[in-house]
């Protein structure tokens, strides 16, 4: 892995632990309630998708 790369996902982590945490914030603050089971898994079904689709994309790359 190159060090763009690196930065590049290192980025990415932050981001969509920035969005969990703001998520989390929000849900919590309006409900009251943790975050229901189903939208934790759409969530990690989300970023394995993305995941997923860069790897595919890096793939061809040479």
């Amino acid at each position: 892995m190159t060090a763009g790369s690196m930065a590049q996902k290192n980025s990415k982590d932050n981001l969509d632990r920035q969005i969990d945490e703001n998520l989390r914030r929000v849900y919590s603050d309006a409900a009251g309630d943790p975050i229901p089971d189903r939208f934790a898994k759409l969530l990690a079904q989300l970023r394995e998708s993305d995941e997923q689709n860069a790897s595919k994309a890096g793939k061809g790359k040479s």
